[in-house]
């Protein structure tokens, strides 16, 4: 028991310390994109491009917050376990929601990228966009396969 409560606090520590780390990151790629685009204001051909890479490291910094955000929500400011389908779905679901949105935002800016430099290069974008809607998909199919397990149970329990 003991070493139990030593672990769950090792644990918070790990938790809390990454997750200050991960918004750390998204603040230092935050100040990058903002320094490019400063940087760059003298020199207004590079500007649209020195923007869209802004974009994408906005996009990874939204990533990283919302993960981290997740991690805390999930590991730090809730004190149970995971008791419940319901709880496990909507848990999932918020992570793969957060990936499919950046996944999403970081296509979209590779292919406006790719469009301003060399339109051959935008399937990269192309394949992270058919990425995220397969991503999604799976998210759908996992909900509607789970619910069906959650509607199963329900009806073959023992009626008081």
């Amino acid at each position: 028991m003991k070493l139990q409560r030593i672990y769950d606090q090792g644990a918070k520590v790990y938790f809390l310390v990454a997750t200050m780390a991960l918004i750390v990151i998204a603040f230092i790629l935050l100040g990058t994109a903002a320094y490019n685009i400063i940087v760059d204001l003298a020199n207004p051909e590079e500007l649209s491009v020195s923007a869209l890479g802004s974009v994408g490291l906005l996009i990874i910094g939204f990533a990283i917050v919302e993960t981290s955000k997740f991690i805390a929500e999930e590991e730090l400011f809730t004190d149970r376990e995971l008791r419940s389908y319901s709880e496990s779905r909507r848990s999932l679901t918020k992570f793969v929601t957060i990936i499919v949105i950046a996944a999403s935002l970081e296509g979209l800016v590779m292919i406006f990228r790719a469009s301003r430099t060399n339109v051959a290069d935008s399937y990269y974008g192309v394949l992270i966009l058919f990425a995220a809607m397969l991503a999604l998909v799976a998210l759908g199919l996992y909900q509607w396969l789970s619910s069906r397990v959650v509607t199963d149970e329900r009806e073959t329990e023992p009626k008081e």
